[in-house]
C-alpha cells in the first residue's frame, strides 16, 4: 500500500462495490462492461476473446499491469464452463500519467483489456457462461477501489462478433514483439546501462519512452539519457530510489513520440545489483508527458 499513499494529495477513498451481476457496471467515475468475440462460434482451435471494456469519466484513469509510481493493476477473475479457460491480459500500450513529481502509467478516456480463451477439445454445450469478478482502482485527485461481478451466457454455434471493431482496435494497441531484436542492460551504479538493437524503422532516430513492466526497478519520473547510434537505442535508465527487484531479466515496452502502440522487449540484465546504489533522484529533473488518450505524449522541455 506504500504506493497507493506515496502522495500527499492523493486521498483513498473508502471501496466501492458496483452492482450485481449482468454485463455492464456503471460507477460515478467508470463504465465497465464484459464483451465477448467469437466471429467463428465457439470451439476448440476457433480465436474465442473475452474482454472487461472501461469508459472512464473525463479526467480519471485506471492502471497498466505495472502502475508506475502509485496505483494499483486491475485484475480479472474468471469462472468459464465446459473446461474453458481464461488466459492473462492482453494489457494494451499505457499512457504515462503524471501526478505532482511523480509518473503512473495506465489509460483514460476507452481501453479494452482483451484476454484469449482456450477452448477444451471436449467442450460440449449449447452455451458458454462466463463469470468474472473484476477489481480496478479508479483515481483523479481521489483514488477509488471499485469491484463489480459479470455475468454472460453466448451461444456456442453462433458466430459473435458484435464488437469485432473494439476488439481488433486493442489488440492493434497490444505492444508488438518484432524478431531480431536484441535488448540487453548492464547495472551499474546509478542506473541500467541499456542497448537495443533491431527496433523498426519507424522508431529510429526518435525519443522513446521506457515502460518497465516489472515495478521496483527503475525511477519512472526520472529524465532518461538517451541516443541512436545508427540502428542501436542506447540509454540509461536511473534506478528507483527504493528498489526492490533485482532482476535477471525485464520486460519492457518503448513507445516512439506520437505512436499508440509501442515494441515489447526483454532485456537480459548482467552486472552486480548488490554494488547499485539507491540514490534519491532529484524532482526537477523527471519526465512528464501530458496525458492524452490515443498515444504517448511529447517530452517536456526543462
Amino acid at each position: 500500500m506504500r504506493r497507493l499513499m506515496s502522495l500527499g494529495a492523493l486521498v483513498l477513498a473508502s471501496s466501492s462495490h458496483a452492482g450485481g451481476p449482468g454485463t455492464v457496471v456503471t460507477t460515478e467515475h467508470v463504465r465497465a462492461e464484459l464483451l465477448l468475440h467469437a466471429p467463428s462460434g465457439i470451439a476448440a482451435g476457433r480465436p474465442v476473446w473475452l474482454a472487461l471494456a472501461l469508459d472512464h469519466q473525463p479526467r480519471w484513469h485506471t492502471y497498466w499491469k505495472n502502475p508506475g509510481d502509485s496505483g494499483l493493476p486491475t485484475s480479472l477473475t474468471w469462472q468459464l464452463s465446459g473446461g474453458a479457460t481464461a488466459g492473462h491480459i492482453a494489457w494494451p500500450t499505457p499512457q504515462a500519467l503524471p501526478i505532482g513529481p511523480l509518473v503512473n502509467y495506465g489509460y483514460e478516456g476507452r481501453v479494452l483489456l482483451p484476454v484469449p480463451v482456450s477452448i477444451a477439445p471436449g467442450f460440449t454445450g449449447g452455451e458458454l457462461q462466463v463469470s468474472l469478478q473484476a477489481e480496478w482502482l479508479a483515481c483523479k485527485d481521489v483514488c477509488v477501489p471499485e469491484s463489480a461481478e459479470f455475468t454472460l451466457k453466448v451461444p456456442t454455434r453462433a458466430p459473435t462478433a458484435t464488437w469485432a471493431k473494439r476488439f481488433e482496435d486493442a489488440l492493434t494497441r497490444v505492444p508488438v514483439e518484432p524478431a531480431g531484436v536484441l535488448a540487453r542492460a548492464v547495472v551499474e551504479r546509478r542506473a541500467l546501462a541499456i542497448e537495443v538493437d533491431g527496433l523498426p524503422a519507424t522508431m529510429r532516430g526518435r525519443p522513446l519512452r521506457f515502460f518497465a513492466e516489472l515495478p521496483g526497478v527503475v525511477e519512472h519520473a526520472a529524465v532518461i539519457d538517451q541516443r541512436w547510434d545508427a540502428e542501436r537505442w542506447i540509454a540509461r535508465v536511473p534506478l528507483s530510489s527504493q528498489r526492490s527487484e533485482s532482476p535477471a531479466t525485464m520486460p519492457a515496452v518503448l513507445v516512439s513520440q506520437g505512436q499508440p502502440t509501442g515494441v515489447r522487449v526483454n532485456l537480459a540484465i548482467t552486472g552486480s545489483w548488490s554494488n547499485a546504489a539507491l540514490p534519491q533522484v532529484p524532482a526537477a529533473r523527471r519526465v512528464v508527458l501530458a496525458p492524452t488518450h490515443n498515444a504517448t505524449a511529447d517530452l517536456d522541455k526543462e
